[in-house]
């Protein structure tokens, strides 16, 4: 009998608007498998981690951030996110932005960065809430289509390129599609 094989986590299901009422027009986000997500983001020239307030709701979520920072990912810390990553002794390349003024600098390509070495090609959300997030992302929609919008939040959101399907009510299912993530950017 062969070994039982493992499948990792399905986050193209349930591709609905989190918010009923959240429809973005002709173009929606497609949902991708996690392996997919984590080898766009690793081939990715400047990526750039956008995190907010909503990972105290869900603390071990900033571990698996700063393993990503770990990786050479700028992590842009909205609100007060920062918190999370000094209690952790984390602020290697953690900057403290707020996340309107971060969505108006991503809107232009001439923008050099938080770190002054140019602007992204892809912003990675999570642990925003919906409704901010939601407007960050209908902003780059429509104002700087260079910069692909990736989010890799419990949330679908329609107006990303890339998301997960609804995994808001199955933590273990999102906290496994992370981690999957996580190791396809190791590859």
């Amino acid at each position: 009998m062969a070994a039982e094989v493992k499948k990792g986590i399905d986050t193209t299901k349930n591709p609905i608007p989190f918010e009923m009422a959240q429809i973005p027009g002709p173009e929606m986000a497609k949902t991708y498998l996690p392996k997919v997500i984590g080898a766009i983001i690793r081939k990715a020239k400047r990526p750039l981690l956008v995190v907010g307030a909503e990972l105290f709701d869900d603390p071990v979520m900033f571990d698996k951030m700063i393993e990503m920072g770990k990786m050479g990912i700028p992590i842009a810390a909205t609100a007060h996110s920062v918190k999370g990553f000094v209690d952790r002794g984390y602020l290697e390349n953690v900057y403290q932005i707020g996340l309107h003024p971060l969505t108006n600098f991503l809107r232009f390509p001439d923008w050099k960065g938080l770190d002054g070495q140019g602007q992204y090609d892809v912003v990675i959300f999570l642990g925003i809430y919906y409704k901010f997030a939601n407007g960050m992302l209908s902003t780059l929609k429509n104002f700087n289509r260079d910069i692909k919008r990736v989010s890799i939040d419990r949330y679908y959101h329609v107006n990303a390129d890339m998301t997960f399907g609804n995994l808001a009510f199955n933590p273990d299912d999102y906290h496994a599609a992370v981690d999957e993530v996580i190791a396809a950017m190791k590859k």
